[in-house]
């Protein structure tokens, strides 16, 4: 055999393993709900669908279809960051951030989802851990301001409406809650009013806030995601006729939200669930059972910080109301060291 056949066959070797280094560094991978991620290159995105050309094809992907994105050439450190805030380690996101050189990041997309990661990283913080709300909010608004294509749109949105809540602006955030509504999908103009009719419950406005939730619960719509908005449009209900002098009616609808699902499926639904009962209890002046209801959340459904925050700031009040005055230093102190961004924190 000839040494110009092994140099040749060598050759060939090397330039066989150079496309697949190349596609692993260089093209863009879309992470959907399921299934092995789309390789390609994106070449649009907007808050409906990105553009993703492959194999010379260009493909449109639902923004609400993606999981994440990674973007080829991207430094090491912004996809390690994704991947915290994905998890909610929002502390460890922004200290990975901090190492970035932004000054080697050429590609738009790649500086907008660096933008979008420390921004939203800041709000969630801000609204947990008690960072500083306004900068968190202005960076958030600035973002969103700057990047009206940018296919995280819907969730900044939510995440404004959030922050208008935390500082008890139920105006504004029905406003940015709204926003959803824009969406081309029916279960997102469904959580656009769920959203928007807990922002009226804030303003004590319940017959205008039922009306929201009712038309959501009415929609013939009965896939899983609508569905998901129904149930937490009950809870909504639930709490408007509580409000509004029928705490028994309010009682035996999140009864039944409770006892027709799976908590092990939907914690985040018990825990406003129970939260819902526990409002609910307190009007018919059953302190007893709404203690109960609200140690539902502090026990077993604590996942989402607002949700849990509101259980803590009910339950410093009856276990005082019980003489249980440890259990409610207790729960008052794990409000304002877990939670003290919330404004459950603020509350007297």
């Amino acid at each position: 055999m000839s040494s110009s056949f092994l140099t040749r066959t060598s050759l060939m070797l090397v330039l066989c393993a150079l496309p697949a280094v190349g596609w692993a560094q260089i093209n863009d991978q879309i992470y959907q709900q399921g299934g092995t991620p789309t390789r390609g290159d994106i070449s649009k995105s907007s808050p409906d669908e990105v553009d993703v050309i492959v194999a010379g094809n260009t493909q449109k992907i639902p923004t609400n279809k993606i999981r994440k994105i990674n973007f080829g050439g991207e430094p090491n450190e912004l996809r390690t960051a994704r991947d915290h805030a994905s998890q909610g380690r929002y502390e460890d996101a922004l200290e990975v951030l901090a190492k970035v050189n932004t000054s080697t990041i050429k590609r738009p997309l790649i500086q907008q989802d660096y933008l979008f990661i420390k921004a939203f990283s800041q709000a969630k913080l801000a609204l947990t851990g008690g960072g500083d709300k306004a900068a968190a909010e202005k960076d958030l608004l600035g973002f969103f301001g700057g990047n009206q294509s940018t296919f995280h749109a819907y969730e900044c949105a939510e995440i404004l409406g959030d922050l208008a809540v935390a500082k008890q602006d139920y105006v504004e955030a029905g406003k940015r809650y709204a926003y959803l509504a824009k969406a081309p999908w029916k279960d997102y103009q469904m959580r656009s009013s769920v959203l928007q009719a807990s922002a009226m419950l804030g303003q004590g406005k319940y017959a205008e806030a039922k009306a929201k939730f009712d038309d959501v619960v009415a929609s013939p719509l009965d896939d899983p995601a609508a569905l998901e908005q129904k149930l937490q449009a009950k809870v909504g209900q639930a709490l408007c006729l509580a409000e509004s002098g029928d705490p028994a009616g309010g009682i035996k609808l999140v009864q039944e939200v409770i006892g027709s699902n799976e908590p092990q499926q939907n914690p985040a639904l018990f825990g406003r669930a129970y939260n819902s009962l526990g409002r609910c209890y307190l009007k018919s002046n059953k302190p007893k059972d709404a203690l109960l209801a609200y140690l539902h959340v502090d026990v077993l459904f604590y996942q989402n910080p607002e949700t849990h925050a509101e259980a803590l700031y009910y339950l410093t009040k009856l276990w005082t109301e019980v003489k249980k005055s440890e259990r409610a230093i207790q729960s008052r102190t794990l409000l304002q060291s877990r939670y003290a961004g919330s404004s459950w924190a603020k509350k007297s």
